[in-house]
């Protein structure tokens, strides 16, 4: 270990130490004793009062009624919006990069590394064959087969 190392090690200890120490209560003395009930209902009391004092449009007059009403049971809109279908439409995977070591091949679909068998991360294909000029894919909804030629830099224009 190097002079340097031990330098930083001891001054590491020496802060750990110190925080250790503060943390457990040092010399600082303790925080006055409010109950914490007490404490928050004094708070909230000097915010309305100040709220009450205030001018306020009619808009934060709503907002400030609205503070106190109940929440809807489910705060999240869930249903598709108007105009809007719900399944999102696939795109066509581009085949963008081939490896091969040794015997293992790798197919670099939409800027992920693939191995036969794989399923794509986009989901919906699986990883049949890799060939340095394209990639056979297999649909896992009606198994059907489809072939993306590679699209790579030096691929022919």
């Amino acid at each position: 270990m190097t002079r340097r190392e031990k330098i930083i090690l001891a001054l590491t200890g020496v802060v750990a130490v110190a925080g250790l120490w503060m943390g457990l209560g040092g010399d600082a003395p303790p925080p006055p004793a409010v109950p914490a009930a007490r404490q928050e209902t004094a708070q909230a009391g000097s915010m309305l009062a100040a709220i009450k004092d205030a001018a306020l449009t009619p808009a934060e007059e709503a907002m400030v009624a609205a503070i106190g009403a109940s929440w809807p049971q489910r705060a999240f809109y869930d249903k598709p919006f108007a105009g809007q279908t719900a399944a999102k439409p696939v795109s066509r995977p581009r085949f963008t990069g081939y490896v091969e070591l040794g015997s293992g091949r790798l197919a670099v679909v939409d800027g992920m590394e693939y191995q036969v068998g794989d399923t794509l991360e986009s989901g919906g294909y699986k990883v049949v064959a890799i060939a340095p000029e394209q990639v056979a894919l297999e649909s896992l909804a009606n198994g059907q087969r489809i072939e993306i030629p590679y699209e790579g830099r030096d691929a022919a224009q």
